[in-house]
């Protein structure tokens, strides 16, 4: 499993707690920035890596103990953010490699 590093914990946590769509359509446009260049290959590795389980989304995007049982959740956050932050690729849990 890969780790997840402070800086993509805190830019998630700017930008999707709590599975807002408005502050991630922000990150999709900030992620332009230099400032968060790193962001798409990051969040990539991560999400290939597998380590956005459930209970680590819950405790630090919602500040709550979520179970497997709401992977589906999960996995609809991530999707949306992919679909901010990589318009038109396809979303990397979808796509070989």
């Amino acid at each position: 499993m890969t780790v997840i590093s402070q800086q993509l914990r805190d830019t998630l946590d700017t930008y999707a707690h709590e599975g807002d769509l408005t502050t991630i359509g922000d990150l999709g446009k900030d992620v332009q920035l230099p400032a968060l260049h790193w962001f798409v290959g990051e969040f990539e590795a991560a999400l290939r890596g597998g380590a956005f389980t459930p209970q680590w989304w819950g405790a630090a995007l919602y500040s709550s103990t979520w179970s497997e049982a709401q992977a589906d959740l999960v996995d609809e956050d991530l999707r949306e953010i992919w679909a901010a932050v990589a318009p038109g690729r396809a979303y990397p849990l979808d796509a070989p490699g």
